[in-house]
């Protein structure tokens, strides 16, 4: 199964949080392949910024975090580059539906790879995804039903 996650998904595999066995659970039962945007690494950082800052997150965890992330970037993941063709679907995706721009970059990027399955935890992109029929499975709700 080609799977494509975002990046709040992609967080729960490098910061314990709800959904993070589930989608550990996902990866060793059907996956067989895994893309994530380039603009997920970016997002990540900024996340682990900002827990850091606000004193969420400890030092030494928020490094744990972006090592572990660093490592699996290098071979686990096959990473789909933000081309201008991407950037103009994502564009289109977002002045037709209620998305913010880094969620039309992961939509279209599901979109070009031709995605299996969308792993991701907000309901509005879930929402527009199934809307154009994509499937999605969010690791919140639960352990994947095949």
């Amino acid at each position: 199964m080609k799977i494509l996650l975002d990046t709040s998904t992609l967080a729960k595999r490098y910061v314990q949080e709800l959904g993070s066995e589930e989608l550990e659970d996902l990866f060793f039962s059907v996956v067989k392949e895994v893309f994530v945007s380039t603009l997920a690494l970016a997002e990540f950082a900024a996340a682990i910024g900002r827990k850091l800052r606000n004193k969420e997150m400890l030092e030494k965890s928020a490094s744990k975090a972006m090592r572990e992330l660093e490592k699996d970037w290098g071979g686990l993941f096959k990473k789909i580059p933000l081309t201008e063709d991407l950037a103009m679907s994502a564009a289109s995706l977002a002045i037709q539906y209620p998305l913010k721009g880094a969620d039309a970059v992961h939509l279209a990027s599901a979109i070009a790879v031709g995605a299996d399955l969308f792993v991701v935890s907000d309901n509005m992109l879930i929402s527009v995804a199934e809307k154009i029929g994509i499937k999605t499975y969010n690791p919140v709700c639960g352990f994947f039903q095949r």
